[in-house]
């Protein structure tokens, strides 16, 4: 996978960077600013120049996005630490605007010389994978959008107004991304790094028996409470609140669960839509694009209405590898929904995926699968953090080396398989709870073997007798079935 090969597309904020476990290369970046951007960017003292020089740890995050994790809670982003404020009590506006957690973090990115203290807290996450991988989503933002002249400008101005002043107002232009995971974590999937509770499938199938405390912890009260919270209605107000500042609003991304099939969202798009307000607005998904329709609504309907549609699949391997990683995924009405969304002029296809300790085995027949079908837009990916257990440098050090091969043009993948074990990790804990979802899914549409998909893993298996309390559950499995009078155990789960 030489980088000369590779469309555009899969080198945005990939390879092409060049960037290192704790040295992160900027030169990419700039390239289309320094042709399109407009003076404020070129300025010895701007935002970009400052970047560029590493005198600022900067991000754009903190200028441009709202986001909610699912139990309401705010956050900078998906990997920002939670400020203990939900949507319930604070509203949309004023967390922007007001809250010291995000102040502080705008104070310390546009500060050359700060001590990061707060970013070391609150954008830990980030912190750690540019020291590991040499990438994070900081990076992965900063490379999209200035890849984008019109709106970095755009944030160059805003960011401005805020060290003139001091202080952050949402208005002026279209610059802001709102990202709700509070519509609920109903997913059709049983992804298998997932945490249960951003599924509910994950969650009814954990309650069957398929879990590991080694791997996701020990299924406490507080733990039960949490996901019993997550699926509380939070949406109360919001879309009035999403309404005040439409006006200002750039994008709206919907995550879940899976949100093609969360019903209450397309509330929103209504509201949205009445409003006149769509048109000038972005609509992303993270979803798994395995289903379009929820009930009377169906996303295909909404598309026409506004500006711009993202659909950003979660993809991390193509055919049974995909299948057997997100179970339940048929990779063929995925290509489908992708094909039907092809026909809408303003529709992008971006992929995100994960890589972890089953899809690194195959996640370059992903970028083979771009390459020969030059549909999608963009090509992201994260590491998985966790649950420890299932980050690739917890394959056995074998495949490792014979899979750094592979990915000769992808530094940040590269230093992901060159880490070593975590010491603490049981590689055969991995192996049963994958084994046990295999029996589980045993006479099922969704039935796979581990290592049908993944041979080059069984030699690495040792096998371990059958405690009770397995051979109980299975029994329990099969008495359900017989008792349904069903053949299929689709039908119970």
């Amino acid at each position: 996978m030489s980088k000369k090969h590779l469309p555009e597309s899969l080198t945005k904020g990939g390879p092409g960077d060049n960037s290192r476990p704790g040295n992160i290369n900027t030169e990419e970046w700039w390239k289309r600013l320094d042709e399109e951007g407009e003076i404020i960017a070129k300025e010895p003292n701007s935002i970009v120049q400052q970047a560029k020089n590493k005198d600022i740890y900067f991000c754009t995050i903190p200028f441009t996005q709202i986001y909610s994790e699912i139990d309401g809670q705010y956050c900078a982003c998906c990997f920002g630490a939670p400020s203990g404020l939900s949507v319930e009590d604070v509203p949309i506006k004023e967390w922007m605007e007001k809250s010291q957690y995000m102040n502080d973090l705008r104070r310390e990115m546009t500060t050359p010389g700060s001590d990061l203290k707060t970013v070391d807290h609150h954008c830990r996450r980030c912190r750690q994978d540019e020291a590991r991988y040499g990438r994070s989503r900081r990076t992965n933002c900063l490379k999209i959008h200035t890849n984008d002249a019109k709106f970095w400008n755009k944030i160059e101005k805003q960011v401005s107004k805020y060290k003139e002043t001091g202080e952050f107002l949402i208005k002026g232009e279209r610059i802001y991304e709102i990202q709700l995971k509070i519509y609920g974590s109903e997913c059709n999937l049983d992804c298998y790094m997932c945490m249960h509770a951003n599924s509910t499938t994950r969650q009814n199938v954990a309650n069957k028996g398929v879990y590991s405390d080694e791997i996701f912890g020990k299924r406490t009260q507080k733990r039960e409470e949490y996901i019993a919270h997550v699926m509380k209605d939070k949406t109360k107000g919001v879309t009035d609140q999403i309404l005040e500042i439409a006006p200002y609003i750039r994008s709206i991304k919907v995550i879940g669960g899976e949100p093609l099939i969360m019903k209450k969202h397309y509330e929103l798009l209504d509201k949205l839509i009445d409003s006149g307000h769509a048109r000038y607005i972005r609509i992303k998904y993270q979803t798994n694009l395995t289903e379009t329709k929820a009930g009377r609504h169906n996303l295909f309907k909404y598309i026409p209405y506004f500006q711009r549609v993202t659909i950003v699949a979660s993809v991390d391997g193509v055919g049974a590898p995909i299948e057997y990683m997100r179970r339940r995924t048929v990779w063929d009405k995925v290509v489908e929904n992708i094909e039907i969304c092809k026909d809408y002029p303003n529709v992008f296809i971006d992929f995100n995926g994960l890589v972890s300790f089953l899809s690194v085995l195959r996640f370059y027949e992903v970028v083979d699968w771009c390459k020969d079908h030059p549909v999608v837009h963009q090509l992201n990916w994260a590491h998985v953090d966790n649950p420890k257990h299932l980050r690739p440098n917890n394959l056995p050090e074998k495949l490792k080396k014979e899979l750094i091969t592979k990915y000769k043009d992808w530094p940040d993948i590269i230093a992901a398989l060159e880490m070593p074990q975590d010491p603490d990790i049981d590689i055969q804990d991995i192996f049963e709870y994958l084994l046990r979802a295999d029996e589980f899914y045993k006479g099922t549409k969704w039935e796979m073997n581990l290592f049908d998909v993944f041979p080059e893993l069984e030699e690495f298996y040792e096998s371990r007798p059958v405690t009770d309390k397995q051979k109980e559950m299975f029994k329990q499995w099969d008495k359900a079935i017989e008792e349904q009078g069903k053949l299929d155990k689709e039908n119970i789960l």
